[in-house]
């Protein structure tokens, strides 16, 4: 489920873990297409990486 944010995600100082994987949920699509297509394929992968290091914790953490 995504939350709504209660203030622009720049502004917020310490991210709960659900609120990391939110803004990564969310960004993805904000960003598509919006630079040019060899930056737009790295932001992508890196964005990318960094939701599967997420669910690798996620998954992690409520395995122990």
């Amino acid at each position: 489920t995504i939350r709504k944010f209660r203030t622009r995600v720049s502004d917020v100082k310490q991210f709960a873990a659900r609120d990391y994987e939110d803004a990564l949920q969310f960004i993805i699509p904000c960003l598509e297409s919006l630079l040019e297509p060899t930056d737009d394929r790295i932001v992508h992968d890196l964005l990318f990486e960094c939701c599967t290091w997420h669910s690798h914790a996620k998954s992690r953490l409520h395995s122990d």
